[in-house]
């Protein structure tokens, strides 16, 4: 499956976001506390405070303000800090950064063919997508939710997907369908609309019910098939049967994380949506004979607790009755299209790890 899907939960985090081959997806992601931007804790755009009509942000301020943050950001990889994540970072991009520090995605050295992606807003907080390609060896697609939550608060991303090698054509989609007005500004699409195959408020927990396995057939037939929709299920299931062959008993569950959603439109009708879910990935241990990661068994590697999470946990045996919890964020970025006209696909999801967990039977 592309990497852009999801990190693979056995290569460390610092290492996963471009790997590719046979090795065990985060099952689309993983993160543990998930925090709304500017503590929103519903599925809309935060409560906003009303401004004047010069308050507008220019698409010549929006690219300034990112040239600002851009260079913080990419260097939180090598000179991590808490209080650098917080200052660069909010809501579901700061618990990954947290938890990975400063390590969510691809490393970043410089973007070209920057794009800009600005709605006309009519208060705080107050938000843009800043997208751009990464070239050389690490060479990625980059798409940034860039969030100002007061007039005088800086300007943090509250979340930055990427497209690994371009393989989903991310920038030329965006480039390509995102429908501006006479003066450049993209047009924000009400969360509510009901002309769309699915509301924009109702993504995150209409994709999590869906990879869940529990969303209707009616729904379920709304989504393309590809490796973030049809591929990632057959694959999620395929890990599950096979888990029990190396002892362990694996589920994986979605759900709605706390975080707004973002909508633009499409010269479709439709609507790009990007939004976040939740995801936690359970290993329970049939025997205290289960598996851990080891190169001497390396058909095991998609089955069993990646090798970063029994390294985070200072895990090299287990009990029978053992359970590892693994959790992260799923960022998403999907193709919502209006009804009767097309279908949803989500283009990307990068899960990001937040946390991990193990408890024993005494």
């Amino acid at each position: 499956m592309p990497s852009n899907v999801g990190r693979r939960l056995n290569d460390p985090p610092a290492q996963s976001a471009g790997a590719t081959g046979g090795r065990r997806l985060l099952r689309v992601g993983l993160v543990s506390i998930v925090l709304g931007v500017s503590a929103c804790s519903n599925l809309t755009h935060p409560a906003s405070h009303r401004l004047s009509p010069s308050s507008q942000l220019t698409l010549a301020q929006a690219r300034q303000a990112f040239r600002t943050f851009l260079p913080g950001f990419a260097q939180l990889p090598l000179n991590f800090s808490p209080t650098a994540a917080r200052r660069l970072t909010m809501g579901a991009e700061l618990q990954a950064q947290l938890f990975l520090k400063g390590q969510s995605g691809p490393p970043i050295t410089g973007l070209t063919n920057e794009a800009f992606y600005v709605p006309r807003m009519t208060g705080y907080p107050r938000w843009f997508l800043a997208a751009g390609q990464q070239g050389g060896a690490s060479a990625a697609g980059h798409l940034f939710v860039m969030v100002q939550s007061a007039r005088s608060a800086p300007w943090r991303a509250a979340m930055a997907l990427y497209d690994i090698g371009s393989a989903a054509g991310m920038l030329h989609q965006l480039a390509a369908t995102v429908t501006t007005d006479a003066r450049g500004y993209a047009i924000m699409v009400p969360l509510a609309d009901p002309s769309l195959d699915v509301t924009p408020s109702s993504m995150p927990g209409t994709y999590a019910r869906y990879l869940n396995g529990t969303a209707s057939r009616a729904v379920a037939r709304l989504f393309q098939a590809g490796p973030t929709t049809t591929g990632f299920i057959a694959f999620d299931r395929q890990v599950s049967r096979n888990a029990g062959r190396y002892g362990w008993l694996d589920t994986d569950h979605h759900s709605t994380a706390p975080a707004p959603v973002y909508a633009l439109r499409l010269n479709t009708g439709g609507a790009i949506v990007i939004f976040a879910i939740d995801d936690a990935v359970r290993w329970r241990a049939r025997t205290s004979a289960a598996l851990l990661p080891s190169r001497s068994h390396p058909a095991a590697a998609n089955y069993v607790p990646p090798a970063f999470v029994s390294s985070r946990l200072g895990i090299s045996s287990v009990k029978a009755g053992t359970v590892i919890t693994a959790t992260a964020i799923d960022r998403v970025l999907a193709f919502v299209q209006p009804k009767g006209v097309g279908f949803i696909y989500p283009l990307i999801n990068n899960g990001a790890a937040t946390g991990v967990q193990a408890t024993s039977p005494r």
